[in-house]
């Protein structure tokens, strides 16, 4: 495996900014067991998974508390993971263009320099709690840049976030920040996810995949149903699992390898 941390200067946010990005490339393994791990040539690239911390989090927090390199090497799959602090992906008045730096910049920065399949059907988004909800947000926005979007008990419903007493006082400032004092900068049509949907719906474009998963025990699991059963009624491709576990990496890391394996990938290197 290769493990690249990378610090470079964003025009759109105009300031440096931090991401991580894996590549599958041979162990010491591979050389104990005689696997031949191949590398792309000139013309081949990886399948990409952009995956997404969760609220006050950075690039390094699903590298610290996932098994992801080894999901990863396990399909040959190249991950990114950038910093997006609270944006949740959005641009935000006053403070940074963070929805154009994810779905535009930093795509073609680092296709530029890495071999990272640009197209539709090799791009794929996930997150844990709030970085569901900015996978599901960017996917219904951006159908035509990602093929499926990847829920971890994702709050999907920024509506509902900050109901937990302990954390309400959080949920207000990101939402201050998000939407404005007074709800001056928001919009159902870029934050609302089953507005969104039905934008999407009624566009007639085409639609990725969803998979969401959520634990019984989950303070949050209220958070995300609603938006789930609301885009199925839709006629959204979404899978829902639920199973026992709390609002934490020892679920979402499980359900991250299971969603992966979701993805049905080829395993191989793309054209």
């Amino acid at each position: 495996m290769a493990l690249l941390e990378i610090q470079l200067y964003s025009e759109v946010l105009m300031k440096e900014v931090s991401l991580a990005v894996i590549l599958p490339l041979p162990t010491i393994t591979n050389m104990e067991y005689g696997d031949h791990v191949a590398y792309p040539d000139h013309h081949q690239k990886y399948q990409t998974l952009w995956l997404l911390h969760a609220a006050t989090g950075d690039y390094t927090k699903c590298l610290r508390s996932s098994r992801i390199e080894t999901y990863a090497r396990e399909h040959q799959l190249a991950v990114v993971m950038p910093s997006l602090e609270n944006s949740c992906g959005h641009n935000i008045p006053y403070y940074g263009d963070f929805f154009t730096f994810i779905t535009e910049e930093l795509p073609a920065k680092l296709g530029a320099v890495l071999p990272l399949s640009r197209k539709r059907e090799h791009n794929f988004v996930a997150g844990p709690s709030i970085g569901g909800y900015t996978a599901f947000m960017l996917a219904l926005r951006r159908p035509e840049q990602y093929a499926a979007a990847i829920s971890l008990a994702g709050g999907l419903d920024l509506k509902l976030a900050g109901t937990n007493k302990n954390t309400e006082r959080w949920f207000t400032l990101i939402k201050q920040s998000l939407f404005g004092e007074n709800n001056e900068y928001y919009d159902p049509h870029i934050h609302d996810l089953e507005v969104i949907a039905q934008d999407l719906k009624e566009s007639g474009k085409i639609q990725p995949r969803f998979y969401a998963c959520c634990g019984e025990e989950d303070l949050y699991r209220h958070v995300g149903q609603g938006v789930i059963a609301s885009m199925q009624a839709m006629g959204f491709d979404v899978t829902y699992v639920m199973g026992h576990g709390r609002h934490d990496w020892d679920y979402w890391d499980s359900h991250l390898r299971e969603a992966i394996e979701w993805l049905q990938l080829n395993r191989e290197f793309v054209e």
